[in-house]
């Protein structure tokens, strides 16, 4: 009896899980069809020739948005560029000759990094900081002893 009581609860609420995530997923798709676009003429009442004026206006709109960003975009690689020359040529103020083929070694190695990041090179990098906390460790318990 007692076997049933739990066999018929588990059912239960397995169906009605079942059916919340059937009216969530209903849900979503009916929210997830709306672009920015058709919701700004929501309830306007367009005629053919609006509707095919707007989307025209809306489109070279578009294109001069996407124009714009890559232009912010050279511009503020171009602003990087200056300000990352001008931090250098500050710390080359500061550094032994020694010290700053160093760092030069060391920003290099950072950039060819930085660089197999954005060509997505680096996504399957498995050792992570774990694996390296591990190996400093073992090095530093070896020089103790």
């Amino acid at each position: 009896m007692k076997i049933m009581k739990t066999l018929t609860f588990a059912i239960g609420a397995i169906l009605y899980l079942g059916s919340l995530s059937l009216l969530n997923n209903a849900y979503a798709h009916e929210h997830h069809d709306r672009s920015p676009i058709k919701m700004l003429f929501k309830d306007i009442d367009l005629t053919e020739d609006q509707r095919s004026e707007v989307r025209s206006i809306m489109s070279s709109s578009i294109e001069e948005g996407r124009t714009i960003r890559a232009e912010m975009r050279e511009e503020s690689m171009d602003a990087m560029d200056e300000l990352k020359e001008g931090t250098h040529e500050q710390i080359a103020t500061v550094l032994s000759q020694e010290q700053m083929a160093q760092f030069d070694k060391n920003s290099q190695r950072m950039e060819q990094r930085a660089e197999r990041m954005r060509e997505g090179k680096m996504k399957d990098h498995k050792k992570g900081k774990k694996g390296r906390d591990k190996k400093r460790h073992k090095e530093h318990k070896k020089k103790q002893h």
